[in-house]
């Protein structure tokens, strides 16, 4: 029995630390950052905003722009300092993006990362991802739908899951194989329809995350409109 790396002075190295879960707003707001950091357009209009900040703002990134050999002054604007409004219309699109690249990471967590995987979990998955690639929420046509299942059915076997299992279904004849893979073409196409209902419950949570975020960063007179109640009339004070 292997013993546990110690330190000098003879005591327990800790192991690591388990990984924190972050909220759905946190992950919004971090890809909402990557998104801005990607799009140069987006940056300039940043810095355009900023230059009409605070003047130990805009000397330091006057400073940094000039040390890099860049020069700033065409973003220059007006003299009065960038507006509430002007600042949102610049952040609105960002959290939009990244409320949408939140779905798919909380959709790829439930999809491809948690559960036991096993050969079946393996095709579901990549026909499920594929398949909503291709096709989207309408029904694929029938030479789309050869395209995804022969993808799908290619990437499942070279997977270090998929490959032991095709190997021996194949070894005992290729009816074996291909009645193992009638099966999970039945079950797949039930399977994506539950995904694109978890898939829409998603969605409205990022648009929840989305709506709480711009409340949060813009007060509540910059949400969305009035809410609705059940009965479809517009809530009053």
């Amino acid at each position: 029995m292997s013993k546990k790396p110690t330190n000098r002075k003879g005591k327990k190295r800790p192991g690591p630390r388990p990984a924190k879960n972050i909220s759905f707003e946190s992950a919004i707001f971090m890809f909402a950052l990557l998104n801005a950091a990607l799009d140069q357009t987006t940056i300039l209009r940043g810095v355009a905003l900023a230059l009409r900040g605070p003047a130990m703002i805009r000397n330091s990134i006057f400073n940094l722009a000039v040390s890099q050999g860049f020069d700033l002054r065409q973003l220059l604007g007006p003299e009065d300092s960038a507006t509430r409004a002007e600042v949102k219309e610049l952040a609105e699109p960002l959290l939009k993006k990244g409320a949408e690249f939140a779905t798919f990471a909380q959709m790829a967590d439930t999809y491809v990362f948690s559960g036991v995987r096993t050969p079946e979990s393996i095709v579901y998955t990549f026909y499920i991802g594929i398949r909503y690639a291709v096709a989207r929420e309408r029904m694929p046509t029938k030479e789309e739908s050869g395209q995804i299942w022969e993808t799908a059915l290619r990437i499942a076997r070279a997977s270090k899951i998929g490959e032991p299992h095709w190997q021996e279904l194949e070894a005992r004849g290729p009816q074996y194989l291909e009645d193992w893979i009638n099966e999970r073409k039945e079950d797949a196409r039930k399977k994506y329809q539950t995904f694109l209902s978890q898939k829409r419950r998603a969605e409205a949570t990022a648009q929840e995350g989305f709506e709480a975020l711009m409340a949060e960063i813009f007060g509540e007179d910059e949400a969305e409109g009035p809410k609705s109640d059940e009965g479809g009339a517009p809530k009053t004070a």
